[in-house]
């Protein structure tokens, strides 16, 4: 929800600091399995098609009317149609040309003119391309519908029903991702966002098919699936999230209501930017990327918009309506959830490479490191801790924690934290055989 709320936004949508500085919100999301590709088809992607089908509806009444009134003699009209969609029209281009020629000069204004937003352009792109969320079935489907890319920035969905599906869409999904993609006879450039929805878990069987290496775009999104590699979601402290952000579902469609208003909104066509004071806080998460790198190549670029993006929805979410008293709003409780994300899908990465035994041994490590933090543990006790933990696959836990560098094994035959032994270090165990 948080992140559609800002891919729906018009493009130039930020964070914006006290300085001035702007980090640009919007992120792809892949989401896999039938339980969230139905979640989320349900509850987010059914809005989105219900305020695009009304819009057009709208459109087509008036392009109804008009066809009316212009099938009329000029004196019988109602309203003229041409007129009011040239109104405001953009006569930059118009004035230079007289100019240059009367003159024999040209007004660099005109020419500064020229390269910002024309008049009238808002209005004349509700008419001429009014498709701010699209879907399709096949490439050649989408490539048709960027075409009516409203402001040539739009929010996309795609439908992975198979592996060949994949790879159908990753040069025109890749395009429109990296903003190099043109449409129409002159060529406009279209860049936007796109969620894929994979009911079927196509993605496991790309992922394998590869090696990890195929697919280029799907390892460019953010993976919400049904995997069960964890991690957890860890301890909830006693007295923590007391206060929960209420009615979320009605909360969203209000925050998405608004959103359609204001970026239809051409007389007041710019950017609804966030106050906040982002640079440390972003610091700090790409460092955590650059971390990932080695089990999830390339996600420091796929995933540096993403603590942005969920502060920004998450916002418009909380001041959609007033938010329930005592409720907290902290950017390290956003930052945790965001590192949490990109936790689980490196170890749904993992799960899939990997057998369903080793997937498990690494789920083993992550539970036994979290309880090694308490103090030095014997295998014995470890084992009493854990519900149905074999001897053997906690042994081979052990020796992961132990290769890993994060818990070593004392001279009296106990098991301890490393040192050295960081929180990231062991909730993210790279993805290696045991």
């Amino acid at each position: 929800m948080a992140c559609s709320l800002a891919n729906i936004q018009r493009s130039g949508s930020c964070l914006v600091a006290k300085d001035g500085e702007r980090l640009p919100v919007g992120t792809n999301l892949l989401i896999s399995g039938s339980l969230s590709a139905g979640l989320v088809s349900e509850r987010v992607l059914g809005g989105l098609a219900e305020h695009q089908n009304n819009f057009i509806s709208h459109l087509r009444d008036w392009t109804l009317s008009a066809e009316i009134e212009m099938a009329k003699s000029p004196n019988m009209r109602k309203f003229d149609p041409v007129a009011m969609l040239e109104e405001g029209t953009s006569t930059a281009l118009f004035n230079l040309h007289s100019d240059a020629r009367m003159s024999g000069l040209i007004d660099p204004y005109l020419c500064t003119a020229l390269i910002a937003p024309p008049k009238g352009q808002g209005k004349r792109d509700l008419h001429d391309r009014p498709m701010i969320f699209i879907t399709a079935a096949k490439p050649t489907e989408l490539t048709r519908h960027l075409e009516l890319s409203h402001l040539g920035h739009p929010f996309i969905h795609v439908g992975l029903r198979d592996i060949a599906a994949c790879s159908r869409f990753e040069e025109v999904c890749t395009a429109v991702i990296d903003g190099y993609m043109t449409v129409g006879t002159m060529a406009e450039t279209v860049r936007g966002f796109v969620i894929a929805t994979d009911q079927i878990d196509t993605l496991a069987n790309v992922i394998r098919a590869s090696d990890g290496k195929g697919a280029s775009w799907l390892t460019r999104m953010l993976w919400l699936t049904d995997s069960a590699a964890g991690p957890g979601p860890g301890n909830i402290t006693a007295g923590k999230a007391t206060v929960k952000l209420d009615a979320i579902q009605a909360r969203f469609d209000a925050a998405m209501d608004k959103a359609w208003v204001e970026r239809l909104d051409f007389c007041n066509a710019v950017p609804k930017n966030v106050k906040y004071e982002w640079p440390q806080l972003q610091a700090k998460w790409v460092a955590f990327l650059k971390r990932m790198e080695t089990e999830l190549p390339g996600i420091t670029g796929a995933a540096r918009s993403l603590l942005a993006t969920l502060v920004f929805g998450l916002t418009k979410l909380a001041c959609i309506s007033k938010p329930p008293d005592g409720f907290p709003w902290h950017a390290a409780d956003i930052a945790a959830l965001a590192r949490w994300l990109i936790r689980r899908m490196a170890n749904a990465k993992a799960a899939m490479l990997h057998t369903e035994h080793q997937a498990r041994i690494r789920r083993v490590a992550q539970s036994l490191a979290l309880k090694l933090a308490d103090g030095p543990h014997t295998q014995r006790n470890l084992i009493r801790r854990c519900r149905n933990l074999l001897s053997a696959d906690c042994l081979l836990a052990l020796c992961l924690l132990q290769t890993q560098g994060v818990a070593e094994r004392t001279r009296d035959h106990h098991w301890q934290l490393s040192p050295t032994a960081a929180l990231d270090k062991f909730q993210t165990l790279a993805a290696i055989d045991v």
